[in-house]
């Protein structure tokens, strides 16, 4: 009988996970799966300590009860450990952008369910400095701060909408910051708006920001918004609902393998919505380098 632990965020969800335990755990048992369920604690960074734990201890599976923050914590334990075990994702979060990559169903059971089959993809993990990953994309910028700057208590209550009026907010205060990012032999230098580093084509609970990217193909799908006026930041948003906002001469788009970035003064970077620190940033794409539970029919089929 196969090891699966499962690491879940009490407060991802509305407290949903609680709601559904009992019945995940009966799906994943009957699939042949030795099932422990690890509650996360209050103290930071407790679910990357918990998988790196687990993974070290010889855990066969361990699976994300929550949302994109979770799962970040728990990539970043997994791959800090020698023994990487297969990663399983159960969307209880506010917008799972990753479990979509996969072609999970946003109902936790039924992604549960699909976790049972034991369709297994390798993917790409970004690695940033020494001993940081994510594993669905980096961001820079003002703009990306909401991420991880909206309160549990607003996602509760609005849901990805959260998102929208924390941004709606912060239009005003929108600033341009001074970069160079070197990426591949490639070099730009100047103001921009926002950068990001994707791995997937779903960020933000967008899926046409980067529609052709790849989660293994072994290369980063790296966006570049310069410095651009309101007006015309509006008239790329109604580009991006059609899906050409790629053809714009204010858009830099590149595939890539490595991205160093700097600013003149230390900006604000963050991986899978979750703060990352301050620049200088360097970014490696490890080419399949973890084993994660998937929807091999969706994703032979998708589009992107």
């Amino acid at each position: 009988m196969k090891t699966a632990m499962i690491i879940y965020n009490p407060a991802a969800g509305q407290n949903k996970f609680h709601k559904i335990m009992p019945e995940v755990e009966r799906l994943l048992v009957q699939a042949g799966y030795e099932v422990t369920l690890v509650s996360s604690t209050e103290e930071p960074g407790s679910i990357t300590k918990i998988a790196f734990q687990a993974a070290s201890e010889g855990w066969q599976a361990i699976i994300a009860a929550g949302g994109d923050g979770t799962v970040n914590e728990v990539v970043n334990g997994i791959m800090r450990s020698n023994n990487r075990p297969v990663l399983g994702i159960l969307p209880i979060g506010t917008t799972n952008d990753y479990a979509r990559a996969l072609g999970f169903q946003k109902d936790p059971i039924l992604a549960a369910k699909q976790i049972a089959k034991r369709n297994i993809v390798k993917v790409d993990i970004g690695k940033c400095n020494q001993d940081e990953y994510f594993i669905n994309n980096a961001a820079i910028g003002k703009i990306t701060e909401i991420t991880y700057a909206v309160s549990e208590q607003k996602k509760k209550r609005f849901g990805r909408l959260a998102y929208l009026f924390d941004g709606l907010k912060m239009l005003p205060q929108l600033k341009s910051v001074d970069v160079q990012m070197d990426f591949d032999g490639e070099t730009f230098e100047g103001p921009i708006l926002l950068s990001f580093i994707n791995n997937s084509h779903t960020v933000g609970g967008l899926e046409s920001l980067v529609k052709k990217a790849k989660i293994n193909d072994g290369y980063f799908d790296l966006l570049i918004l310069k410095k651009v006026s309101p007006a015309r930041l509006f008239s790329l948003f109604l580009l991006l609902k059609r899906g050409t906002h790629l053809e714009s001469d204010d858009v830099i788009y590149r595939r890539v393998k490595n991205v160093e970035i700097t600013g003149r003064t230390p900006l604000n970077f963050s991986y899978d919505g979750v703060y990352g620190g301050e620049t200088p940033y360097t970014v490696q794409c490890l080419h399949q380098a973890l084993e994660v539970f998937a929807d091999q029919d969706k994703l032979k089929n998708a589009p992107y």
